[in-house]
């Protein structure tokens, strides 16, 4: 069963990459968020309204509480500078089964999507143990579709109209067997790039 101590301690041994390391996101973090969310070209497709730095910051606390529920920052590991956000949530531990949640690369940080993934990947099947990971994805989201199927994820099902905007919802599968294979395919994405 999972507990807000056996979060705390899974918290503790987050996975870092060539140029970016994964850090359990904090209070302060609420602007930056906010700025990512309501960008028109990044948050597109995630909310219907602007979101408020209230919002955010009410959502941090309850965030805190959750047990099945781990959201990061990506910041690069020289500057400190964040790259993106992305969560691993409704984590089911009986199933051994989670979801990528609230994933937003920012632009100047596009070239380490991959690397994002792959720390998200490793503290999910490393760390919490689990069989698969599972993305929902908007079929008019192309960008994010289109890098889900370029990382090796398998199309698990399409459900018609399922978003808040009438847009099919594709669910995408990661298992932990596939994983170091397709990470193959993928690793020249994941080279020292050297942020400036």
């Amino acid at each position: 069963m999972a507990t807000l101590s056996t979060k705390a301690e899974n918290l503790k041994r987050l996975p870092e990459g060539n140029n970016l390391a994964l850090r359990e996101i904090r209070l302060d973090d609420s602007a930056q968020i906010v700025a990512w969310r309501n960008d028109p070209v990044l948050g597109k497709f995630m909310t219907r309204e602007k979101l408020t730095l209230t919002q955010q910051e009410e959502f941090f606390r309850n965030y805190q509480a959750r047990v099945d529920d781990y959201y990061f920052i990506a910041e690069f590991k020289r500057s400190k500078k964040p790259a993106g956000s992305i969560a691993i949530a409704n984590v089911d531990f009986a199933a051994k089964r989670g979801e990528v949640a609230r994933l937003i690369v920012d632009p100047g940080a596009r070239l380490f999507v991959a690397e994002v993934f792959d720390l998200l990947f490793t503290f999910a099947f490393a760390e919490l143990g689990l069989s698969a990971v599972v993305a929902n994805v908007q079929s008019k989201n192309v960008l994010s579709k289109n890098l889900h199927i370029r990382l090796g994820f398998q199309i698990d099902k399409i459900a018609p109209k399922a978003w808040w905007n009438g847009d099919d919802v594709i669910t995408f599968r990661m298992s932990r067997e596939d994983y170091p294979r397709l990470k193959q395919a993928w690793s020249a994405l994941l080279l020292d790039a050297r942020e400036e």
